[in-house]
């Protein structure tokens, strides 16, 4: 009997943070403004601060460091940057203008499950509350296509 109490315990652990992993990673957004090409190798895209001179917008983009199991500002600037950069290799833009960044809380959760017996009967807990909110990074950028020429001019 206690085996099976044991099974349930952990299976009931397992799902519950696996629902967790996956309800708490945020989605990037992506709204089509262009046209999209083939996708291409997200290390063909460029990151540009400011307006390349000649242009196509493929799409408004934006990402979080949330779920990225990055640590320390840094880390999850640099996670929010290579997503943006894979949302736009998608797409076929070889460039991402970046327009802003940012940070929210995120909202961590904690699970946790116990047995116990005590006098030949057995119990089973199962808890889920909220932990200290974390920090993730937030970008915001527009895909482009820029030109062979004018991304060679650029550099």
């Amino acid at each position: 009997m206690r085996n099976t109490f044991s099974r349930i315990s952990a299976l009931l652990t397992t799902t519950v943070i696996l629902l967790g992993l996956v309800a708490c990673s945020s989605k990037p957004s992506t709204v089509m403004v262009g046209e999209a090409r083939p996708a291409i190798n997200v290390d063909a895209v460029k990151l540009y601060l400011k307006e390349p001179t000649q242009y196509e917008t493929v799409a408004l983009l934006s990402v979080s460091s949330d779920g990225s199991w990055s640590f320390g500002d840094q880390a999850q600037m640099d996670a929010v940057v290579q997503r943006l950069k894979e949302q736009a290799a998608k797409l076929g833009a070889n460039g991402v203008l970046l327009q802003a960044t940012g940070e929210k809380r995120d909202s961590s959760v904690y699970v946790g499950t116990g047995l116990g017996s005590y006098s030949g009967n057995l119990g089973l807990s199962v808890q889920l509350g909220r932990m200290f909110g974390l920090t993730d990074k937030t970008a915001e950028g527009v895909a482009i296509y820029v030109p062979a020429e004018e991304s060679e001019n650029s550099q």
